[in-house]
C-alpha cells in the first residue's frame, strides 16, 4: 500500500506542470518606461507561454503599447498562436494561428492563409530558448518567418518590418532587447531577481535546433 502511494505521488509530480517567470523592465536610458513579463508553463509533453507587456513613451505626446501573447506547443510544434497588439487601448494587430493536424491556419487582422507545418520555432519561444546564428523564428503578428544573425558572444540580430531587435543570452535565457526604431531606441532589461534565478539555474533554457 505504501509502495503503491508512493508511486502515485511520484506520477503527479512528474507530471505537473512547471512554472517560470522572467520579468523585464523597459527603459530608454536611465528611464523606465514599462514592464513585460514572459511565463513559460512546462509539462512532459507541453510548453505553454504568455507574454504581456505595457510601454509608456513620451515623445510630443504620450502614448502607451500593450502587447499579449499566448502559445502552445506539443511535443516541440506549434499548435497554435495568438497574440494582440494596442496602442492607447485600440486594437493594432491581432493574429491567431492554429494547427488541425495536417495545416497552419493564419487569421492575421481578418485576413486568412495557410502554412505548411511543421513550426517549431516562434517569437514566443525566443525569450526560454537561444538561437543559432541562421535560426528561423516564425512571427504571427508579421505571418512570416524572421532570421537571427549572429553579432556577438551569445547575441543575436533580427530584423522585422517594424525595425532591428538585437537579443543577449544569458544561460540559453534572453536578458536582454535592444529595440531599435524610427522613433526611439529602448531595452527590455532583465530584472536583478529574474537574473540571479537564471545564473543559478533555477530557471533554466536551452539551444533549440536549426531546420
Amino acid at each position: 500500500m505504501k509502495s503503491s502511494l508512493t508511486t502515485l505521488i511520484f506520477l503527479i509530480v512528474s507530471h505537473a506542470a512547471i512554472a517560470q517567470t522572467l520579468h523585464y523592465e523597459v527603459v530608454k536610458g536611465s528611464k523606465k518606461l514599462g514592464d513585460m513579463y514572459v511565463d513559460r508553463q512546462q509539462s512532459e509533453n507541453e510548453v505553454k507561454y504568455e507574454i504581456n507587456s505595457e510601454v509608456t513613451f513620451r515623445i510630443l505626446f504620450s502614448f502607451t503599447v500593450n502587447y499579449e501573447s499566448t502559445s502552445e506547443y506539443q511535443y516541440g510544434k506549434l499548435i497554435k498562436e495568438y497574440t494582440h497588439n494596442k496602442l492607447n487601448g485600440n486594437t493594432q494587430k491581432k493574429s491567431t494561428i492554429w494547427f488541425d493536424g495536417k495545416k497552419y491556419t493564419l487569421d492575421l487582422d481578418g485576413s486568412r492563409s495557410t502554412l505548411d507545418p511543421p513550426i517549431k520555432y516562434s517569437v514566443a519561444a525566443i525569450y526560454f530558448q537561444e538561437p543559432a546564428d541562421g535560426q528561423k523564428v516564425f512571427s504571427p503578428q508579421f505571418g512570416n518567418y524572421l532570421t537571427f544573425e549572429r553579432v556577438g558572444d551569445h547575441e543575436y540580430e533580427m530584423e522585422s518590418p517594424d525595425g532591428t531587435n538585437v537579443y543577449s543570452y544569458t544561460n540559453g535565457i534572453c536578458s536582454e532587447v535592444k529595440v531599435y526604431r524610427d522613433f526611439a531606441k529602448f531595452s527590455f532589461v532583465m530584472t536583478p531577481e529574474s537574473l540571479v534565478a537564471v545564473k543559478d539555474k533555477k530557471i533554466v533554457g536551452g539551444s533549440t535546433a536549426v531546420d
